[in-house]
Order: C-alpha cells, then structure tokens, then sequence
C-alpha cells in the first residue's frame, strides 16, 4: 500500500507544469533563406559584358590598296638620244604613276639624251583636278604625280578653307629649261633641264583675283591683320615641302623671291631643302 502511495505521488509530479521562467523551448531548426520565400532575396542577373571583337588588324599587316592599272597612254614614236631599254622604262612608269590620277595632259617624245638635258618619259601637263597649268608644263611623270597631290589635296582645298575661293589657274613661270642652276653659265645642272622642277609665280581663283607669290609672301601683312593670302601661301609652301625634296621661295635667296621653285632632285641620305 505504501509503494503504491509512493508511485501516485510520483507520477503526480511528473504531470505538474512547471513554472513559467522554467520552460525550455526546443530551438527551431534554422530555414534556409532559397527555401523560405519570405527571406528568399531577389536575385539580379548579372550581365557579362559582350566579348570584344578581334582588334583590327595592324596598318602594316593589312592588305595593300590595290594599285590601279597602268593606264594606256600612247608616246610618240623615237627615242631621241635615249636607249630603249631606258625609254621603255620609263614610258611604262609615267603609265603606273599616272593610272587613276585626275591630270589632263599631252604624251610627249623623249626630250634630250642619257647624261645631259631631258627626260625619256616626258608629258605636257594641262590641267591637275580642274585646275588649269598655264602654260603647259612639260615634266616627267614622277613630278606629275607629286604636282597632283600637292594641287589637289593641298592648295585647292586651302584655299576654299582660307581664302574662300576655288583655284582655277596655276600659272606657270617655268618648267623645262636646259640650262644650269639660277641661271649661271657653269656648275650644276638644273632640275628644271630634267623636266623634274617647276616655278610657280601667281595662283588664280574663280572670282577673277589672283595671289602673287612675290606680292603677297609678307611678313608685314601679318603685323597689319590683313595676312590671308599670306597666311594662305605659308600652308601651301609647307605642304610642298612633305610632296617635293627641294621648295625654294621668298626669303630663301636672291634668285627666288618672286616665286615658288619646286623639284624632286635626288640628294644622299633622302635630304631635302624647304627654304
């Protein structure tokens, strides 16, 4: 009786409930934030950037401009003083030099012979671009490609951008010439007796006005604020000097003050002269 007593008593106090601050909760098992969708955070797509293109091939790797074909210009029979292996050369250069290029001129015979004045490909130039020579220059043809790109992507577009007007006229005051340098009666060659130099003395525009290279080459002009056509034949002159390996003008000397000389003579070490 008396065990029984005790287990009753026992198993009373096991059913009682305890005390407030005694009660132990079990702790929850933490939830995941992907599998709760209250704490599941918004995720943002994450934009890679686009692969870049293959950089551009380098200049020099690329694929020279194809070269137009050489032009059918038709010379004059003869090879003057000239051998024909030599004049052949020559002929079939001024037709790569001048194939695509916008220059009006006159196939000329060979001038001159091997060792003194001319040249064995020569031609009469006209007009470069819509730009009158005035006379015709007689050259060879090296001088006619570089006297087209000088014209045509220098002074004209100068001169729309400086002075406003369009070039219409280059006038010449020489071109070939068998004789010796400045004129003299002895010492070098000029490159004006190998069709290889030209002088330039005036630049007309279509308004009818002109700019004078001896006129209009002043210093003062600048000191006054009136140095347009000045100003406009300083950029000229050296834009030459990049196309030409000898541009002579005012203030180089005595013999060119009054115009502009212009050759591609042919020195040691690719020397040139812009004075």
């Amino acid at each position: 009786m008396v065990l029984r007593t005790l287990l009753i008593a026992a198993l009373f106090a096991v059913c009682q409930p305890a005390a407030a601050s005694e009660i132990i909760l079990p702790r929850l098992k933490p939830t995941s934030p992907v599998a709760n969708p209250v704490l599941k955070p918004v995720l943002k797509p994450v934009l890679k950037p686009a692969p870049e293109a293959d950089p551009p091939a380098a200049e020099a790797d690329a694929a020279p401009p194809a070269k137009p074909k050489p032009v059918a210009i038709h010379f004059p029979g003869g090879n003057g003083g000239w051998p024909d292996d030599v004049v052949k050369a020559a002929q079939a250069d001024c037709r790569s030099r001048l194939a695509g290029l916008d220059i009006d001129f006159e196939p000329m015979a060979p001038i001159g012979s091997e060792g003194g004045c001319g040249t064995p490909g020569a031609i009469l130039i006209k007009a470069i671009d819509g730009v009158e020579i005035d006379p015709p220059a007689e050259a060879n043809c090296e001088l006619a490609e570089a006297l087209h790109h000088w014209i045509a992507w220098s002074v004209k577009p100068v001169a729309k951008a400086s002075l406003g007007k369009r070039l219409t006229v280059v006038h010449n005051a020489s071109a070939y010439a068998c004789r010796f340098r400045n004129n003299a009666s002895s010492g070098k060659i000029s490159e004006h007796a190998k069709a290889n130099a030209l002088d330039i003395s005036t630049l007309g525009f279509s308004d009818d006005t002109s700019t004078n290279i001896k006129g209009d080459w002043s210093g003062l002009k600048r000191l006054i604020g009136t140095a347009g056509d000045s100003d406009f034949l300083a950029r000229i002159r050296r834009d030459a000097c990049i196309r030409f390996t000898t541009v002579l003008g005012p203030g180089s000397d005595p013999y060119h003050g009054d115009h502009f000389h212009i050759d591609l003579a042919r020195r040691k070490n690719g020397y040139r002269i812009c004075q």
